[in-house]
C-alpha cells in the first residue's frame, strides 16, 4: 500500500515544511498576558482566526518562560513529522507550528490554534522517530478536538446573555483574559477525558501517515519506568493521567484501528539527525 509521505522525502520538501511550520519570529514574548481571571461564555463559537490569536499569546508566554531551542536541524525535523501528520489529522484548515522548548522536564503542550510544543527532555527521551510521531499526534489531536476551546466554554464564567462577539469584539483585553485561562490550563493539566482521547486519536493518526502506531505506548511506557525512579517527572505527572491507565487506552485503540498499521519507525534517522 502507497502511504502518503515516503520514507524518504527530498531536501525541497523538507525545507518546504520547515519554512511552513516553524514560524515563531514573530512571537513578542515582552508581551506575554498574565492576571485574567475571566472568559467568555461562548467560547464555542471562537473562529479559527480568533483561536490562532489567542493560540499565539500562549505560544509566546511558553517561549518566554522556557525559551526556544533555535538549532535548525532538530527544529526541521521535528516540524517534517509534524506537518505530515498534519496533512493526514482531521483538522487542516488552520496553520499549524511546532516548536522545541528548552527544557530538561518531561512534556508536550498544544496550544490553542495548532500551536505545539516538545520539550528538549522529552525529546531526549525518544528512541525513534515513530515515538516522535505519536507524541506530535497526541497533541495534535489536542488541537484538532479543540480541547482547550472546550474547557474555555466549559468555565462558563460571564453572563449567559453575553456571547464571543460581545465579550471580546476588539477587545484585546477579553483575548489575554482567554490567553491567561490557557496558559493555567496547561499548568495544571487537560482533564483526563482529554488525555485518554488524545491518546486514542493520536494513536490512530500516527498510523494512518504509515508510523508504528506503537511509537506513542513505547514513549509512554519509557516514562512509566523514569515514574518508578522519579526521574523528571513531576509536573509530567501532574498534567497527564497514570501511564498505566493510558496504555490500556492505547491498547484498546490499536485493537479498533481501522486502518492498515503503519510499520515505519526510522529508529537510525532519529538518532543520526537528533
Amino acid at each position: 500500500m502507497t502511504r502518503p509521505w515516503a520514507i524518504t522525502l527530498s531536501s525541497v520538501l523538507w525545507m518546504t515544511l520547515y519554512a511552513q511550520a516553524f514560524d515563531f519570529s514573530n512571537l513578542d514574548v515582552n508581551k506575554v498576558v498574565s492576571g485574567g481571571t475571566k472568559l467568555a461564555k461562548a467560547a464555542g463559537g471562537i473562529s479559527d482566526a480568533e483561536e490562532q490569536k489567542i493560540g499565539r499569546d500562549v505560544a509566546a508566554n511558553l517561549a518566554a518562560r522556557y525559551g526556544l531551542v533555535e538549532d535548525p536541524i532538530p527544529l526541521r525535523y521535528v516540524n517534517m513529522v509534524g506537518q505530515a501528520l498534519v496533512r493526514q489529522c482531521d483538522r487542516r484548515k488552520i496553520q499549524y507550528h511546532f516548536g522545541i522548548l528548552r527544557a530538561s522536564e518531561i512534556n508536550a503542550m498544544a496550544a490553542p490554534g495548532g500551536y505545539i510544543f516538545i520539550t528538549q527532555g522529552l525529546l531526549d527521551s525518544l528512541k525513534d522517530e515513530a515515538e516522535l510521531a505519536g507524541v506530535l499526534a497526541h497533541e495534535i489531536a489536542h488541537v484538532t478536538r479543540q480541547h482547550i476551546v472546550k474547557a474555555i466554554r466549559q468555565a462558563n464564567l460571564i453572563e449567559g446573555s453575553e456571547d464571543l462577539a460581545s465579550a471580546t469584539g476588539h477587545d484585546v483585553d477579553q483575548y489575554g483574559k482567554m490567553s491567561d485561562f490557557s496558559i493555567s490550563l496547561l499548568s495544571k493539566g487537560l482533564s483526563r477525558e482529554d488525555e485518554l482521547e488524545a491518546d486514542k486519536q493520536g494513536t490512530w493518526l500516527a498510523s494512518r501517515v504509515g508510523y508504528d502506531p506503537e511509537g506513542l505506548k513505547r514513549s509512554i511506557k519509557t516514562l512509566e519506568e523514569k515514574e518508578k525512579t522519579g526521574l523528571l517527572l513531576a509536573r509530567f505527572n501532574k498534567t497527564h493521567p497514570p501511564a498505566a491507565e493510558r496504555l490500556k487506552v492505547i491498547e484498546k485503540a490499536l485493537k479498533e484501528n481501522k486502518a492498515p498499521p503503519g510499520t515505519r519507525q526510522n529508529a537510525e534517522r532519529f538518532v543520526k539527525i537528533l
